[in-house]
């Protein structure tokens, strides 16, 4: 493909000298574009309009004409390189589901049928907005990777074949993730494993205990039975019998955990409906269940069977937009097909319009307003063809009911002109005006024909302005030469011109202003819904003037740079900061940890993020920052309360947490808030402790037992007493955390 604006300069340079890069640089400002993102159809556009009138102001008409056509020339032989295209395909083709690879698709079957300079502009314009749909659907994954890594150990060991399940299905996601590749299926069923396991581990908790708040079980049995820890939990049959269940109510505080998880996911499956379906959120079948939806997630209540009506309805809406787009390019084709026009005129919007019905059964849906905008064209054309015809005719009858009047040396032009075929009118015309005007100034009349040629002068005059500025200068200065000699010049000619003119450029107007919409919807969110707004108010005006809406553009372009320059600033000083709080272990860490992966991998995407991309990075940022602030609170509340331990429980602390030297350090589970021995110092009141140890005792010794782990249950809280290695093990922990914490003990 030609360097278009490298083409453009070399071919206007010889003709303006160094006004010809002023000139490009004015359009470039025009469209929003840089030098080397210039089209062939830009170049066109460019050439026809401003550089034209440019030429005009320096070069005959003809020659500017002329340099123009050369230079459309030079822009258009270039053969069309496709290999980039179809290696672009080749890597979207995975992604069936996506209307713009559907659209891709049907235009390059049409370019490996014939080279359309349009056409492969508009598909290298697709391959770009898909690189960038890519990018932002890689950024959800990982974010979605990251939390079901968190999941993922914070379930792990409770094993089991959902367990395994999971893992299988996230080295899966790992490797495609790793490939540029969106896993969405793998992603959907391990979110779906991930929330299933994490309300399994949220509502189990050690059953009510018979003897006054304390639970036990004895060792003295084989190691098979150490396994048996009693639970509270749901569907936990598929977990390879590993525990014994006991189905009973749950808690309030539980409950709202479940509660919890559930609307957080939900919230990920809106996300995601919102993101595919956007074209369809407005429809009166899916507007109001979505506006349910978001009020029950706003208010923390899961929507359940609201959302997947709303799923529903969007699959409904969906096939229904498509059997609407489908009638409408039925109507469009009638319509074009009844028209009283040449085949070769209606030839463009016939193909334009089997290139819609090939994307519609690629799986896309076509953008039907060009189509709609073309045939008013035509229709237009069409109208100004019949207008024209009975124009030609009633002037016939005006010149032909002049000539009856001005006597016998007039009859022999009357007669030709009464004889003359219909077809032949609006050539022969201009020359029986001319021989008129003739015969008025041998027949002494030049009065009259001094009235005629001051009414085309003043006719003139109100057209010139337009005329020149649509690039019909070379036809307004004939007919000033032709009034310079005395003669008419064929005025409803050049105002039929003008017509076609004007609605020419009200065409590439809306042609540009489509590209730009483009360009717009995907600036959406972030400043592009105004330039949308202004595009739609653009497209009602006579002559839309595509350049305010460019310039917004380029506005948006240097907004986006801007973010992207804010967010790498707030993402090195964010982590500069987190590593400060490198070792500092918490709930709040535990939440940070999933932001932290995806946050690192957006860091790195930042170059290639699109303007939604920036956009998740920053409503992800925002909350990341929140945790680490409210990390940074937790360690200086934790640092206070080490300076009231002294030092020498506080070196047995540190010590215990020495790398490598923690014998503990497997059931250092998530939930465990104190961990250690009771012969060692212990952030805890050891007297009722001792006391607690000698009741136990005194029972053993009346029951004949020998006690094994102790659970004491203080509300969501659980207290575990357990002899290990010739010591006491102490813990306190979370009680959803209790059931793994046995496990591994007994372990």
């Amino acid at each position: 493909m030609p360097e278009v604006y490298k083409e453009i300069l070399e071919a206007l340079q010889p003709h303006l000298g160094p006004r010809a890069e002023v000139v490009l640089d004015e359009g470039l400002k025009r469209l929003g574009k840089r030098p080397a993102e210039l089209t062939p159809k830009d170049g066109e556009f460019l050439l026809k309009g401003l550089v034209f009138r440019e030429l005009q102001a320096r070069l005959r008409p003809e020659e500017a004409r002329r340099v123009v056509e050369n230079t459309l020339e030079r822009i258009r032989e270039a053969p069309l390189a496709l290999e980039d295209l179809e290696r672009g395909l080749k890597r979207f083709g995975l992604y069936v589901d996506w209307p713009e690879v559907a659209r891709l698709r049907a235009l390059m079957g049409r370019l490996r049928q014939s080279p359309d300079p349009a056409l492969l502009a508009e598909a290298k314009a697709l391959l770009e907005a898909l690189e960038e749909k890519q990018e932002e659907a890689l950024l959800r994954q990982a974010k979605d990777l990251a939390h079901l890594e968190e999941s993922l150990e914070r379930v792990r060991h409770l094993g089991g074949p959902k367990v395994r399940r999971l893992e299988s299905l996230l080295e899966t996601i790992r490797q495609a993730h790793a490939e540029g590749v969106w896993a969405q299926a793998e992603v959907e069923r391990a979110r779906a494993l991930a929330l299933e396991l994490r309300k399994f581990l949220e509502s189990s908790a050690v059953r009510a205990p018979t003897l006054p708040e304390m639970v036990f079980e004895t060792q003295e049995s084989p190691p098979e039975a150490s396994e048996d820890v009693f639970l509270t939990v749901e569907e936990a049959s598929e977990l390879e019998g590993e525990l014994v269940i006991d189905l009973g109510p749950l808690s309030e505080e539980a409950s709202q955990r479940i509660q919890a998880l559930e609307v957080e996911e939900e919230r990920r499956r809106l996300e995601d409906l919102l993101a595919r379906h956007a074209h369809l959120l407005e429809r009166t079948t899916v507007s109001p269940l979505l506006a349910e939806v978001q009020a029950l997630l706003e208010a923390g209540t899961p929507a359940g069977e609201r959302l997947k009506a709303l799923e529903e309805a969007l699959a409904e809406a969906e096939k229904n937009l498509r059997a609407e787009k489908r009638a409408r390019l039925i109507q469009l084709a009638e319509a074009l097909r009844a028209l009283p026009l040449p085949e070769a005129a209606k030839a463009p919007l016939e193909s334009a319009l089997r290139l819609a019905e090939e994307t519609l059964q690629e799986g896309g849906y076509p953008d039907l307003t060009p189509l709609e905008e073309g045939l008013r064209r035509l229709e237009e054309e069409a109208r100004r063809k019949a207008e024209e015809e009975a124009r030609l005719e009633e002037e016939r009858e005006t010149l032909l009911k002049e000539l009856s009047q001005r006597g016998e040396a007039f009859a022999p032009l009357a007669e030709e002109l009464r004889t003359l075929p219909k077809e032949r009118l609006a050539e022969a015309l201009p020359e029986i005006r001319t021989r008129y005007a003739e015969l008025l100034k041998a027949q002494g009349e030049s009065e009259a024909l001094k009235a005629k040629l001051e009414e085309a002068q003043r006719a003139l005059l109100a057209l010139k302005p337009e005329a020149e500025a649509l690039g019909l200068g070379e036809a307004v200065a004939e007919a000033e030469r032709l009034l310079a000699e005395g003669k008419l010049p064929d005025l409803p000619h050049l105002q039929s011109r003008l017509a076609q003119a004007q609605a020419e450029a009200r065409e590439r107007a809306l042609a540009e202003l489509a590209r730009l919409q483009v360009l717009a919807e995907r600036f959406g969110g972030f400043g592009g819904e105004a330039v949308l707004k202004a595009i739609e108010e653009e497209k009602r005006k006579a002559l839309p003037d595509p350049t305010p809406i460019a310039r917004a553009l380029q506005a948006l372009r240097r907004k986006l740079e801007a973010k992207r320059e804010e967010l790498l600033t707030r993402l090195t000083a964010f982590f500069q900061k987190e590593a400060q709080l490198q070792g500092f272990e918490s709930e709040t860490r535990r939440r940070l940890k999933p932001l932290l992966a995806f946050l690192q991998g957006a860091k790195e995407r930042l170059p290639l993020l699109g303007p939604k991309g920036l956009l998740q990075v920053e409503k992800t940022l925002n909350e990341a920052e929140g945790l680490l602030r409210e990390l940074e609170r937790e360690k200086e509340a934790a640092q206070a309360v080490l300076k009231e331990i002294g030092r020498e429980d506080l070196e047995a602390l540190l010590g215990a947490l020495a790398p490598g030297e923690d014998p503990l350090a497997r059931l250092r589970l998530p939930g465990v808030e104190v961990l250690g021995f009771l012969e060692d110092p212990l952030p805890l009141p050891k007297e009722p402790l001792l006391g607690l140890m000698d009741a136990l005792d005194r029972m053993d010794q009346s029951l004949g037992l020998k006690r094994g782990p102790v659970a004491v249950l203080f509300g969501e809280k659980a207290l575990v007493l357990a002899p290990k290695a010739g010591k006491t093990l102490v813990a306190i922990l979370e009680r959803p955390s209790l059931s793994a914490f046995l496990l591994e003990l007994s372990g």
